[in-house]
């Protein structure tokens, strides 16, 4: 006896444990809507009864003095009402079409702490663990006395089975209430930690725009004091427009920097040859190369166009971003290959230099926003690279080693 009713509520259990499992897979789609997740509880755990009505062996007793006041318990804590009342009709519905057994105490009696429950809809959110086992435990012991008075034929037929089947529905009970508590809690904790993390960037992102935008403005201010001057030469007023000029354009080109990190791409679509991209992108980037006694190479392995899908404008930013980064990694001047060669199905491009090179951990930290390895860099640059060239369906990675340059691979793989 003590071994059927242990095994039909642990069945129950398994099903009721299982909604609670599933709705923590499920709940960050909906991290933002709490009523919604709270209905996917209340859903869960009708299919899944659905579920146990065909494929278990249904004793009626463990059914209406354990599965029924157990489920409903659960939701009415952590769920609200409105998934408790559909876990209400969908229960009560189970005893009248599937049990078919003495269905009216069942009724009456899970109506009574459902009625009962909408009065303290708004305080079990806040209730801590042992209020909530307390609270639980009431809602509990009115249903098995309200049910007891009610159903004639446990009073007849009151036998340790009966009473077996309470006592291990109390102790279910606890555990249940305990572990949904903890899972619910981590939930909220994710939550927390999603929101800090979001404040934490806003932060950073505040100070390193304010740091970033500070040093061009002040340079720009000292150059219009001096232009103040009386007794300046034409010579001087000159230069010092075009430095002040120079400080504008830097922090215009900060602030596109992070426009194209928040958005980097207009989804644009139109067929490119990597080739025409490259030499176009080496005809701009050559006078700044040359100032830096850095020479560039192009080579291609095919003879034939190379193709893919993207934008023109946001590959050449990609490609000159890259290329910049490698020339200033050449302090003292050297030598850039930039390669294509046609792979099964994808289209490789290889740029690599002759600079200081990389550490391990630079590597792995590189595509971090706010990362970077210039003394004036936002951290932003190959960010923004890297997104574009993900959203043109293509993978960058990186290999270095230090003093002996660093290689740059950008596969885009062909429609």
């Amino acid at each position: 006896m003590l071994h059927s009713i242990i095994s039909h509520e642990l069945h129950g259990l398994f099903y009721l444990f299982s909604a609670a499992l599933i709705h923590l897979v499920l709940t960050p789609i909906f991290i933002y809507k709490k009523h919604q997740r709270n209905l996917l509880f209340g859903l869960l755990l009708v299919i899944l009864m659905n579920v146990y009505w065909h494929f278990e062996e249904i004793d009626p007793l463990i059914y209406s003095l354990h599965l029924l006041p157990l489920s409903l318990t659960a939701i009415i804590i952590f769920a609200g009402f409105i998934p408790a009342a559909m876990t209400w009709i969908c229960f009560n519905i189970g005893c009248f079409l599937v049990l078919n057994y003495y269905w009216q105490p069942a009724l009456l009696s899970s109506a009574f702490i459902l009625v009962g429950s909408y009065f303290v809809r708004h305080k079990t959110n806040q209730m801590k663990l042992k209020i909530k086992l307390c609270y639980a435990a009431g809602l509990l012991s009115i249903y098995e006395i309200l049910y007891a008075l009610l159903a004639t034929h446990t009073q007849t037929y009151f036998s340790l089975y009966v009473l077996y089947t309470i006592l291990f529905t109390f102790i279910s009970l606890l555990v249940l209430i305990i572990v949904i508590f903890h899972v619910m809690r981590h939930e909220f904790i994710r939550e927390r930690l999603v929101a800090l993390e979001k404040d934490r960037m806003v932060g950073q992102l505040a100070a390193t725009i304010s740091h970033e935008i500070r040093n061009p403005l002040t340079s720009i201010r000292g150059f219009l004091q001096l232009l103040d001057q009386k007794e300046l030469s034409m010579y001087d007023q000159k230069r010092y427009i075009e430095l002040a000029l120079s400080g504008v354009d830097q922090a215009n080109t900060i602030i596109n920097d992070y426009l194209n990190y928040a958005k980097p791409s207009t989804g644009l679509q139109e067929q490119l040859d990597i080739k025409k991209e490259l030499e176009a992108t080496l005809r701009f980037i050559s006078p700044y190369a040359s100032d830096h006694q850095v020479v560039i190479e192009i080579t291609h392995d095919n003879e034939i166009p190379l193709y893919i899908l993207g934008e023109s404008k946001k590959l050449r930013q990609c490609l000159m971003n890259l290329v910049k980064n490698a020339i200033e990694s050449m302090p003292n001047g050297g030598l850039i290959s930039m390669r294509t060669c046609k792979l099964p199905g994808a289209v490789q491009i290889l740029i690599t230099d002759t600079g200081v090179g990389m550490t391990k951990e630079q590597i792995d930290s590189l595509g971090m926003p706010f990362f970077t390895t210039k003394e004036q860099g936002t951290g932003l640059g190959l960010v923004v690279v890297m997104s574009i060239i993900k959203m043109m369906n293509g993978t960058i990675s990186f290999s270095s080693s230090l003093n002996q340059g660093t290689e740059c691979s950008i596969l885009f793989q062909q429609k």
